[in-house]
């Protein structure tokens, strides 16, 4: 199988002008483009395993830090966001639970290419919502 390497790369139009959010996101972008780099180079299942396990440990450390920002805040929508990352962090461990070390390569490809969406999805649209949201109590109370 010929190797599938993308990654991806942070700029401005990522932020959602939080600077420890904006910090999580930009390692977050770095831990999946580190679990794609060890499909496609083919590294042992256990290193591949160890990377994925890095995401999701990420990904939920992150999402109970915006969690408790959208109750510090008092976000509007955190409840209906709350859904979404449950929603992702099921997703996640059903990519691990489905993790197998005799699995082909491109069924790994498929697992971080639907990670890495994901992330993309998020970022860039329900993320934003609150940006928004948090830069007009910023401005509100200048």
């Amino acid at each position: 199988m010929k190797n599938q390497k993308w990654n991806l790369e942070w700029n401005d139009g990522m932020s959602v002008g939080i600077p420890e959010i904006d910090a999580d996101h930009k390692r977050f972008i770095s831990l999946v483009d580190e679990l794609n780099i060890s499909i496609t180079e083919r590294m042992k299942a256990s290193e591949i395993k160890k990377r994925l396990q890095h995401v999701i440990r990420d990904a939920n450390r992150h999402f109970e830090q915006e969690e408790k920002l959208f109750q510090e805040r008092q976000y509007p929508n955190a409840e209906g966001h709350l859904r979404s990352h449950n929603n992702i962090r099921n997703m996640l461990n059903k990519v691990q639970d489905s993790f197998l070390p005799y699995g082909l390569e491109a069924e790994w490809l498929d697992a971080a290419q639907v990670i890495k969406q994901m992330l993309i999805s998020h970022l860039l649209t329900e993320d934003m919502q609150y940006a928004g949201y948090f830069e007009s109590i910023k401005t509100k109370r200048q």
